[in-house]
């Protein structure tokens, strides 16, 4: 399918979702099982007939696996957002390799979830990509977990203060204001928190943290981090 699908006529509209599978079968299985919650806006085989539609039905999340005919969903990911397109992305997947999931979660997808999960774990994923929020499976967790075992990692008292506050989606100009610090003593922290849990970005320092224990949450549900300049 190419077309996209406009149901918004609804009185109250779902949020409308395209779905991309390299296999026909299970895209349109997946579809027939979100039809319930989602507005389904279009199925596609083709990373770029999927790019086109995202650009084309302006859809609230699209629900992808990575290998796709002609362009894989990282790089249609990829090339959205160097045109600006911040849809969210939720990579629903039977990949197996930390190198490649990790490479679709750090090229902005906001959900990484395995087909072994079930309908529930992928609508909460959809759900969450909505809102701007990270979901990631425990399969994924585990997986990550495997690739690489960091030793312990200790945080000084004000260190880890700092991090709570970037987990509270503070900029780090509010984190000084409210710790009575100069911008560049929290800006050192963030450098400190970054060397040692080998990170380069507030996200992937609060994905990481939480991996190692430094964060205590509920769930894995991830506010990204606001990001000061």
């Amino acid at each position: 399918m190419s077309a996209c699908i406009d149901e918004s006529k609804s009185i109250f509209p779902k949020p409308g979702i395209l779905i991309s599978d390299r296999h026909l079968l299970v895209a349109e299985g997946l579809a027939k099982a979100l039809s319930g919650s989602y507005e389904i806006k279009g199925v596609f085989v083709s990373g770029r007939e999927l790019e086109r539609a995202v650009l084309d039905c302006a859809p609230d999340a699209v629900v992808t696996e990575i290998n796709l005919l002609d362009q894989s969903a990282i790089d249609t990911l990829k090339r959205l957002r160097a045109m600006g397109h911040n849809v969210p992305f939720v990579i629903c997947t039977a990949q197996t390799s930390p190198g490649t999931l990790r490479d679709a979660f750090y090229s902005g997808a906001l959900g990484v979830i395995a087909k072994s999960e079930s309908v529930d774990a992928l609508k909460t994923a959809i759900d969450l990509a909505t809102e701007n929020k990270v979901y990631l499976s425990n399969a994924f967790m585990q997986l990550l977990a495997t690739e690489q075992q960091m030793p312990e990692i200790r945080l000084t008292t004000r260190q880890k203060r700092v991090l709570e506050l970037l987990d509270g989606g503070l900029s780090a100009q509010q984190i000084a204001d409210q710790l009575g610090l100069s911008r560049r003593t929290v800006e050192s922290h963030k450098a400190r928190l970054f060397r040692v849990t080998d990170t380069h970005s507030p996200r992937e320092l609060l994905v990481r943290a939480d991996r190692l224990g430094l964060l205590t949450r509920q769930d894995r549900a991830l506010q990204p981090a606001k990001t000061s300049r």
